[in-house]
């Protein structure tokens, strides 16, 4: 992840460098911009039985970087385009009753067994943005608005699954047991798991469940990513301009599709067993993403 972000840098410098040296048309503008972001994911939480809401999205704290091009009509008025790398992600949390699959790696003695789960995930994002806006300058402020594309190029997340009060069938387990979350949503294969072992015990009975936890662990086939590849949103925002180059901006981004994909968007409520055979109940909701940027900027 460290050398995909230093070579980033260093395409968005030579970005730079080479604009500087290539701009002699006035009605051509670029610069930089560089700042925090803060994001979450927005949809429907799961309700519990008595009515209750099991999830919840807060945000998740990233930065962005990259260069600006502008064309400009008028000294006021004009497009703008920009090269970005950008962070979004959420951090979401379960607590409520749940299931869970013992032995998945052992089909012939696995139990679905339920109880209480409480579950948290940091979701990180990263995102090259590209978007088109127009602008208009007003005294020393600048609002603009447009429509921005975010290419994902990497997607991971960590987190935990702690289970306690459960029960299975006339099996009765009094202990919680804790395992680690560490996806990569585009390396993950289904059912990857760490080789490392949390030893369970069920009515005397031993299981060893896999310490870590995979993206896809929990699913038999994997022929997509959980994160769709192409994040579309609305974008709107204001800048404040100390002299003719240098700013502080902040800018909104709204998605308009859904940021995952319904195969692996399952209830963690409940599950199905249709003939014998453990299957997951998938949610067909919509979960948008929502990012605010906070930046500081020197335009030419």
């Amino acid at each position: 992840m460290k050398i995909m972000i230093q070579r980033i840098l260093f395409l968005l410098l030579i970005g730079v460098c080479t604009v500087t040296l290539s701009a002699q048309d006035k009605k051509i503008g670029y610069g930089f911009r560089a700042g925090l972001s803060y994001s979450k994911f927005d949809g429907p939480s799961e309700i519990g039985p008595n009515g209750e809401e099991l999830e919840s999205f807060t945000n998740d704290k990233g930065f962005h970087i990259g260069v600006s091009f502008a064309y400009k009509m008028t000294d006021l008025f004009g497009i703008r385009t920009e090269f970005m790398f950008s962070q979004r992600g959420t951090n979401h949390d379960y607590d409520g009753p749940s299931y869970y699959l013992l032995g998945r790696d052992v089909p012939s003695s696995d139990i679905l067994i339920t109880g209480t789960r409480h579950q948290t995930l940091n979701v990180n994002n990263s995102y090259i943005d590209i978007p088109l806006m127009v602008y208009q300058k007003i005294g020393k402020f600048e609002i603009f608005g447009g429509l921005n594309t975010g290419i994902l190029i990497s997607s991971t997340a960590g987190g935990s699954i702690n289970f306690e009060g459960i029960s299975g069938g006339n099996q009765v387990m009094p202990y919680p047991f804790l395992l680690s979350l560490d996806y990569n949503y585009k390396s993950d294969k289904a059912g990857e798991a760490s080789i490392e072992r949390t030893p369970i015990d069920v009515s005397g009975l031993p299981y060893a469940e896999p310490s870590t936890l995979g993206a896809y662990y929990e699913f038999a086939a994997r022929d997509k990513m959980q994160y769709q590849t192409l994040d579309f949103s609305l974008m709107g925002g204001a800048s404040f301009y100390f002299n003719q180059g240098l700013y502080l901006s902040w800018r909104y981004l709204y998605g308009l599709g859904d940021v995952d994909r319904n195969d692996y968007d399952i209830s963690l409520q409940t599950a199905e067993v249709v003939n014998q055979v453990y299957t997951h109940v998938q949610r067909a909701d919509k979960n948008s993403s929502l990012s605010m940027q906070f930046s500081v900027g020197f335009s030419f």
